[in-house]
């Protein structure tokens, strides 16, 4: 008896797994399982759809390229949010039945593959120079200290810009310029030292004539800067360290070598900006005000 209950059960579920035709034509839709469908069209196309819930998430864009010679049909699977058995059955009815031509975008297709745009970016290096402009307590009266620079960044211009993608980036960029010792002159006291600096800021630059070979370009950015100092100031030791913030507007062109590559010369300015150093010396105040303004410049390598 058990056996012979076992074998109704093998035979009620195989019965009940066997595949269901219940759409034929140029596409035929056959039922596998519960919820679980194929398409099998006449060229050999064969496709899985899985219409339970929360199961496919790309059911909408399977079956839109699947129908995509039914123009239509595609538009319409494409903008439905939820099949049913039902809806199945009518969409490859309505494909067996179609006027078939091949695939055309939509309008609105055309206008969103129009306006999409990836993001882009380019890196850039450089190398160059910059000249300090030095005086001591606002004076007015200044002498130059030349220091080599090196720099790096990132210059990337997002697809939300539209029309101004390849104009408009915005750039990160480090620096880092280092000069040798110099004695001053326009210091009240025998003054001599070197001076490291190292930069960081974030700004924007506008490439004109972005698809010609030669780019001009005008930016400003903002950033931060330490200022190393070691030497000398009136018989005192001086090695210390200041920070301060910068604005900076800069102007240059560039020279395309290749599709993503360029090489160019780019000129900005720091305007004035105070680095207090007074220190302790022999248990008193010992006062001592720098300001600075920078011309530099640098040939650039986009890449």
């Amino acid at each position: 008896m058990k056996l012979l209950k076992l074998v109704m059960l093998v035979f009620l579920v195989s019965f009940g797994m066997q595949a269901q035709e219940l759409v034929s034509g140029k596409a035929t839709l056959t039922r596998v399982a519960s919820g679980i469908y194929e398409i099998k069209k006449t060229d050999g196309t064969l496709k899985k759809i899985n219409i339970r819930p929360n199961e496919d998430k790309h059911l909408q864009g399977t079956l839109a390229v699947l129908f995509s010679d039914c123009e239509q049909l595609r538009q319409s699977v494409f903008d439905s949010q939820l099949f049913t058995e039902g809806q199945l059955i009518q969409a490859v009815e309505k494909y067996n039945n179609c006027d078939y031509k091949p695939f055309e975008p939509t309008e609105k297709e055309i206008k969103q593959a129009a306006n999409f745009q990836s993001d882009e970016y380019k890196l850039f290096a450089s190398i160059g120079g910059s000249l300090n402009s030095i005086s001591f307590f606002n004076f007015g009266n200044s002498e130059n200290l030349a220091q080599g620079q090196l720099s790096f960044g990132l210059a990337a211009t997002p697809g939300f810009l539209g029309s101004l993608q390849g104009n408009l980036h915005l750039t990160l960029e480090a620096s880092a310029a280092f000069s040798g010792d110099r004695n001053f002159g326009n210091s009240p006291f025998t003054t001599n030292f070197k001076k490291n600096s190292f930069r960081a800021s974030f700004g924007t630059e506008y490439h004109f004539n972005k698809n010609g070979s030669i780019k001009p370009l005008i930016g400003i950015s903002v950033g931060l800067v330490r200022d190393r100092y070691n030497g000398n100031y009136d018989g005192y030791k001086i090695k210390q360290t200041e920070g301060s913030a910068y604005w900076e507007p800069k102007a240059g062109v560039l020279f395309s070598l290749d599709a993503k590559k360029s090489l160019g010369v780019i000129v900005s300015y720091i305007p004035e900006y105070e680095n207090d150093l007074s220190f302790i010396g022999n248990g008193e105040i010992v006062p001592l005000i720098i300001d600075t303004h920078y011309i530099n410049a640098g040939l650039y390598l986009y890449f």
